[in-house]
């Protein structure tokens, strides 16, 4: 089996410590690099990890209900409609989920979709139900831009939850996207699992990693059904990275509506370790392609994300965003041991 291109480097750092007579003191740094994605971590596991829970309150009182456009009371006034050629109705529905075109869209095919009416859900309380009809709004615009052969051929479900993590409302909500290009991130994906195979006389490159990552027992969190679930190599966010992968469902329209609530459910166990460990946010992305793919596989990833106190401080700075690569005090084969007793008790 080719190798998958996980790539470790350690160095070690030397100062006189000042708390603790100014004697020598050595930390270690981890260099990692995923050939796969193409992101640099550095492992720094002598770093804080946030220890205490932010004030939700704080968040709440600036995003009251009684302004926010996606509560009832302003929902149909402010929130766009479809053309009619898309859906009659404006929207699509199920329940009390609702998925209509983003108002400030980042590309030509740009949704939000609201899981239901209620204001704020707290990470606790994302149970696979409370999901469900969010994430089927989103299938249900997917199948129907599918039915009208329009050529977009990859897509994507995202969440910001809470504004530590980009949500601009705290009013629980999905985005999709769809279009005739995938993202950069993706299309780096895409490109290595197609040199993978090539390199390879046609060897799949994502079921290769499940294989090797869950023979290695260091980062392989669970399977659930057609899904794996790990923890990222080498992650994208400080807090470290949970990744799951459909085996076999090489397209969007291949996952079935049990695969979907294998997916809800898995969810809500890693959203179940997130808010034990104080995380009130996360940014999640499932990525597809809307046509068969035999070298790639519909993937996702969650990144928690946190501010730090007492001022807030963000959790990126100039070493992700200016030098792209990531600070990381989250060891992911610590993540992992932490995360799998969540997938082995009921929810």
């Amino acid at each position: 089996m080719k190798d998958i291109g996980f790539k470790k480097e350690i160095t070690t750092g030397y100062y006189l410590d000042h708390f603790n007579g100014f004697q020598e003191k050595k930390l270690p740094i981890e260099m990692r690099y995923d050939e796969i994605t193409g992101v640099s971590t550095r492992i720094l596991p002598y770093r804080l990890r946030p220890i205490k829970k932010p004030d939700l309150d704080f968040y709440l009182e600036k995003s009251p209900e009684s302004l926010c456009p996606f509560c009832p009371g302003l929902f149909e006034k402010t929130t766009p409609n479809f053309m009619p050629n898309i859906i009659k109705e404006g929207k699509f529905r199920r329940g009390e989920a609702c998925l209509f075109p983003n108002a400030f869209p980042y590309d030509q095919n740009n949704n939000v979709a609201i899981l239901s009416s209620r204001h704020f859900i707290g990470m606790d309380q994302l149970t696979a139900d409370t999901m469900r009809d969010g994430f089927a709004v989103c299938r249900d615009y997917f199948h129907r831009v599918a039915e009208l052969n329009l050529g977009y051929k990859y897509c994507s479900i995202n969440w910001n939850y809470m504004p530590p993590a980009g949500g601009g409302l705290v009013h629980p909500h999905l985005q999709t996207i769809a279009g005739h290009k995938p993202t950069n991130f993706m299309q780096r994906l895409l490109a290595s699992a197609q040199n993978y195979s090539s390199a390879t006389d046609g060897e799949n490159l994502w079921r290769n990693l499940i294989a090797l990552e869950k023979n290695a027992k260091e980062r392989f969190i669970a399977s659930t059904g057609t899904i794996s679930w790990l923890t990222s190599f080498a992650p994208k966010g400080m807090a470290g990275e949970i990744d799951f992968i459909f085996k076999e469902k090489t397209s969007f329209f291949d996952l079935t509506e049990t695969n979907f609530n294998e997916l809800l459910t898995g969810l809500s166990r890693v959203f179940s370790y997130l808010h034990a460990n104080d995380f009130i946010s996360f940014n999640m992305t499932l990525y597809a392609t809307m046509t068969n793919n035999r070298n790639f596989c519909v993937q996702g990833k969650i990144v928690p994300r946190f501010v730090v106190n007492p001022l807030g401080t963000s959790d990126l700075n100039y070493f992700e965003k200016l030098h792209n690569e990531i600070i990381c005090p989250t060891v992911p084969e610590e993540l992992c041991r932490e995360l799998q007793p969540y997938f082995t008790t009921a929810v």
